[in-house]
């Protein structure tokens, strides 16, 4: 940790303490000692065998640095800044709590260890429940290649500009990396923007005013479409989760190979789900399968959202999730009516069970 507590009870920071002065935890109260060496940067450490469940033990150099580090950043943006700010109402000390003039206050945290999800959304909420903002900053164990299945996914976040993004802070380079508009598209590495500032030529003003262009509708051409296919069944072919698609198309009397083209994704996604697409919509194909031929527009939209839930992946630090999912349901909609799916009835729906037939080989 980087402050605690003088027996005035007043909080001091390790850079400015002195080595012969007694100091406390200001989470647990128990005794602290002054650390001040040539590889770590001055901080405070319980003594040996204490417990503390407001602070961790173990700080690595590349935390005490980047809390400093943006601590500055914000400072220098005209913020007013308080390193591991005591927040007693959720009994919660944020890396750093920053607030610019009479705005809401944001939590920044600096994530440089492994954290359980519950954990990650247990936190993100009660920051939330009690009006703080929260923003994750990932340090250098989650800043490996991005992928589908990527630890750091966890932490995906969204904000209208930027789409599902995250953000990573390189403490090496004291800059802050952003990836934005992250999208997925089955069987293909994730697909995303990226862009750097360094926290010496750029303010955290011109950051936060970023207005990326976003890319068009990524898409695979139609004349690949077929190839994609291919490709896709290539690679997931391996996997212990596409046996079990396989299992449901020989119940229903295909196989992945005949599903029709619809059901194969062929425009980018958000990277919402715990699965890849095709999972999903072969079940809304194995569901309208067994769905009457007219359908409400309400039955419909029960029908994708039950095929939806066991798929979407827990992403705790997304604000207004089901906005997202929302999203997913509508465009699968509209995706179904390009496809000829279904066509529009004064009353709701009708399904084309020519559109729901195996295809061939």
């Amino acid at each position: 940790m980087l402050m605690a507590e003088d027996a005035m009870q007043k909080l001091v920071a390790a850079d400015t303490a002195k080595r012969q002065t007694a100091y406390w935890c200001p989470g647990c109260h128990a005794p602290v000692r002054l650390k001040k060496g040539q590889v770590m940067i001055a901080h405070f450490a319980h003594q040996a065998n204490e417990a503390c469940a407001t602070f961790s033990e173990g700080e690595t150099a590349e935390h005490l640095l980047g809390k400093q580090q943006l601590a500055a950043w914000f400072a220098a943006a005209g913020y007013s800044v308080q390193i591991e700010a005591r927040l007693p109402a959720i009994h919660q000390r944020p890396d750093v709590l920053v607030q610019l003039g009479d705005g809401q206050p944001l939590a920044l945290e600096f994530q440089c260890s492994p954290i359980a999800i519950d954990r990650l959304a247990q936190r993100t909420q009660g920051y939330r429940s009690h009006g703080y903002r929260v923003l994750w900053l990932l340090g250098s164990p989650y800043q490996h290649r991005l992928r589908t299945n990527s630890n750091a996914l966890k932490f995906l976040q969204y904000y209208a500009p930027w789409g599902c993004f995250l953000i990573y802070w390189r403490t090496k380079e004291n800059a802050l990396r952003l990836l934005c508009n992250i999208l997925t598209l089955d069987g293909e590495p994730l697909i995303y923007q990226q862009y750097q500032w360094y926290a010496k030529q750029a303010s955290v003003l011109t950051l936060l005013a970023y207005r990326p262009v976003k890319p068009a509708s990524i898409q695979v051409p139609a004349h690949f479409e077929r190839y994609q296919q291919r490709l896709l069944l290539g690679r997931l072919s391996h996997q212990a989760s596409v046996v079990s698609l396989q299992t449901i198309c020989y119940q229903q009397g295909g196989t992945l190979a005949q599903l029709p083209d619809w059901v194969f994704l062929t425009v980018a996604k958000l990277p919402i789900l715990k699965t890849t697409y095709l999972k999903w919509y072969l079940a809304i194909f194995s569901q309208l399968r067994r769905a009457s031929l007219k359908l409400r527009p309400e039955t419909l939209r029960r029908l994708i959202w039950a095929s939806l839930r066991p798929c979407i992946a827990q992403r705790p630090c997304l604000i207004d999730a089901s906005k997202l999912q929302q999203e997913l349901v509508n465009t699968v909609i509209i995706e179904l009516v390009t496809a000829r799916v279904i066509l529009p009835q004064p009353d709701g729906w009708q399904v084309q069970s020519t559109q729901l037939a195996w295809r061939k080989n």
